[in-house]
């Protein structure tokens, strides 16, 4: 069973939803400590096989870690913005493995290869973040502008 907590981003107005997705279990721990460490409560790690069946647009951001997915990874990302467009994707690559401009062309917003600093993904998964807030801000304002309904 999958749990997600929503976190509280600097903001009591923006409760982001985020998954980390990997086989390595250790590095996927160090991903939830160190979000911990900045104050954000992340309960939850999925591995790839669970992903295949479990996303929905209750997730803001996803961190997912490609080592050794190859292919299946890069169709996993495509299907996850399909599914929500306005998610915001890192992808965790190993070097000679997966190219960075086929992950742009998955609509990542950015990628870190291993080895990477802890600090350096966090501050990522930060600016992701907040680039999404102000998307999904820039898209109230428009379909106010238009007249329409703001959809939350």
């Amino acid at each position: 069973m999958v749990k997600v907590s929503r976190v509280n981003l600097e903001n009591k107005d923006f409760m982001a939803g985020i998954l980390i997705i990997g086989d390595q279990e250790k590095v996927r721990k160090s991903l939830v400590i160190a979000f911990k460490k900045q104050g954000y409560e992340i309960c939850d790690e999925l591995d790839w096989e669970s992903a295949k069946q479990v996303y929905s647009d209750k997730y803001d951001l996803v961190i997912a870690d490609l080592e050794g997915k190859g292919q299946m990874g890069v169709e996993i990302l495509k299907a996850i913005k399909l599914s929500n467009r306005n998610v915001e994707i890192v992808a965790i690559l190993t070097p000679g493995l997966i190219g960075t401009g086929e992950m742009y062309s998955c609509e990542v917003y950015d990628c870190v290869h291993k080895p990477f600093l802890l600090t350096d993904l966090v501050n990522m998964g930060k600016k992701a973040l907040e680039k999404k807030k102000l998307a999904d801000k820039v898209r109230n304002l428009e379909q106010i502008m238009s007249g329409n309904r703001i959809v939350s």
